[in-house]
This record gives structure tokens, sequence and C-alpha cells, in this order.
């Protein structure tokens, strides 16, 4: 990967990606940006038996970006990081919300004998901290069928969704 698209997928998941909904106690503050930046952006919806589809798309680089994440509420949101033909799952904890779930997965990881580690996109978290959002990565390298199989799983297991929860596609 060119450091030109390093920067474009680091920007992206930045300007764009999950993280905590701003309570309504929060809108009052909410500072709206311009129309032709990310309130533009609409996000295509899917429930979990799409997700696959989803991947083919990205696959064939039918997608904005080199990857794609889902979340129904931006606490759950797990990114499909296309690697030679297989997938790994990343998970960035933005929202203080999010950051017991590095645990829960690093459990699951291992569990299922995936290899994981701790790194960063050096995205600012939405909660006080002098250092990057953590990212768990799991190094799954899973086929395209296996890693949606697998985002099920996540979802449901990890974040207790069900089949009728509706994500987002973000990039």
């Amino acid at each position: 990967m060119t450091i030109t698209k390093i920067l474009t997928v680091l920007l992206a998941i930045a300007l764009i990606g999950c993280g905590p909904p701003v309570n309504d106690k929060d809108k009052d503050n909410k500072i709206e940006a311009p129309s032709n930046n990310k309130s533009a952006y609409m996000a295509e919806k899917i429930k979990i038996e799409e997700l696959k589809n989803a991947l083919t798309k990205l696959q064939e680089g039918q997608t904005e970006f080199p990857f794609i994440g889902i979340t129904s509420n931006g606490t759950d949101c797990i990114y499909f990081m296309p690697k030679s033909g297989k997938f790994d799952v990343d998970f960035e904890a933005m929202g203080a919300d999010q950051l017991p779930y590095i645990d829960k997965l690093k459990v699951f990881a291992d569990a299922n004998k995936f290899k994981s580690l701790m790194t960063t996109y050096n995205n600012q978290p939405q909660y006080k901290s002098d250092k990057p959002a953590p990212v768990l990565h799991i190094q799954t390298n899973l086929s395209l069928e296996d890693v949606a199989k697998l985002g099920e799983r996540i979802q449901s297991e990890i974040f207790k969704n069900s089949k009728d929860t509706v994500y987002e596609i973000v990039p």
C-alpha cells in the first residue's frame, strides 16, 4: 500500500468512521460541517446477511476506500481489511464506551485461534486521552465467505446484535 493510500485510509476513518453517537445533550455544541463535507455522505444500510455482498464489492474495488466497516450504533463498529485476497478485522475504540470491547474481542480472537495485536490509526479518541485511539487488529486471514460469517458472529456474540439489526457501511 502506498503512502498516499495509507493517508487516505486514515483520513477517511477520522472523518467518516465509527465512534459513539452524539448525545442529545451535546447537539447544541455540535458544529455543522459544510455541505460538501462528511454531512453529505449517505451510508448504505444493510442487514448482516447482506455483508457478504458488501465484502464482494470491496474485493472487486467497487468501494470508495480500500476497506469497509459496519456499525449499527457507532459502538459496534468493525472494519474489514482486505489483504492478499483474504480479510482481517479491526476494531478502533474512538469512544470510551468502546474500550471494554477491546478485551472482549481479544478473548474472542484467542478462543477462535486468531492472532491479535494492538495498533493505532493515530486518530484522536473522543474521550480524554494523551494517546491515539487504540485499534485491535485481528489477523483472521479468512476468505470473503468466512470473514462474513465471522463478522456476523462478532456482532451477535460480542455486541449482542440480532439478524434484524440494520448496519451502516462506513468507510
